[in-house]
């Protein structure tokens, strides 16, 4: 990978690799804060929790999208397991992917994983602001020969900022800001879109009811800044509802807001978390 195309790029991933383990070994007053955790995801956005040690959660996001060229589905899984209090790895496949263009025949096939950690300063201050930062690296193990995947590898830091409200029954706002780095390792056919680097931006908040939790999101992701030719918006209001403190499950349903956006998209939500004895 050639890290020198963006020097900043490569001081945040040895700044993920390094400040985990430090953190880990310094006293942190915060640490024994029981920080309420009234909802485990958000459909198109990371949140700022982390996984308790020794806590895994599965997490199934099927989608489906439609815009100009045609239809698209997903099953994106995700695996997230607890190092420390604050120090989880993850992991994700995007499952099965099906693209139903207008033009040309139907393509199935499986598609690219992702690997990557994430570490959370929970509790900071009066308690109800928290902090993340964290790393994704994109595998592109899909298929490239159809266009299923475009055979890049992709390396993803984002940072996470959060605030707590406990009087409006522990609702929350919170900012996401990522960086996306490509490079083609693998050979594809001509039409499959340039390499580009990219920038993305999350604006969110859930606001708990009972077992019911409302969620809007902005999600931004933009490439034009470096020859590419996506600015995607899309507005996300969603659902969640907890079925018991391991079960979620939830539905929402992003509306692009720019030209380069699918029109709309449906994201589907079913989490289960559970503790290794």
């Amino acid at each position: 990978m050639y890290l020198y195309r963006f020097p900043l790029l490569s001081n945040l991933i040895t700044l993920f690799l390094v400040v985990p383990w430090y953190a880990s070994a310094e006293p942190n007053k915060t640490r024994d804060k029981t920080v309420p955790q009234p909802i485990q995801e958000m459909f198109q956005s990371n949140l700022v929790y982390p996984q308790e040690k020794d806590e895994i959660q599965l997490t199934l996001f099927p989608s489906f999208n439609k815009n100009h060229s045609g239809q698209k589905a997903r099953t994106l899984f995700e695996i997230e397991y607890g190092i420390t209090e604050a120090f989880q790895v993850i992991f994700e496949w995007d499952g099965l992917l099906y693209q139903n263009p207008r033009t040309g025949p139907t393509i199935a096939g499986p598609g690219n994983i992702e690997v990557g950690a994430q570490y959370s300063w929970m509790g900071l201050g009066d308690g109800n602001t928290h902090f993340s930062f964290g790393n994704l690296i994109e595998i592109p193990v899909g298929p490239v020969g159809n266009g299923l995947t475009e055979g890049f590898i992709e390396v993803q830091p984002f940072i996470i900022l959060a605030r707590d409200f406990p009087e409006l029954n522990q609702s929350q706002i919170f900012f996401e800001f990522g960086f996306d780095w490509v490079d083609q390792i693998r050979n594809v056919p001509e039409s499959t879109a340039p390499e580009a680097d990219s920038i993305s931006w999350n604006v969110g908040a859930f606001f708990p009811l009972g077992f019911w939790r409302a969620t809007l999101e902005i999600n931004g992701s933009n490439n034009k800044w470096d020859g590419g030719s996506r600015n995607d918006i899309y507005i996300t209001p969603g659902t969640i509802y907890k079925l018991s403190k391991e079960w979620e499950i939830g539905i929402a349903t992003p509306i692009g807001a720019t030209n380069t956006s699918d029109d709309y998209r449906v994201v589907g939500y079913l989490m289960w978390e559970f503790e290794l004895d």
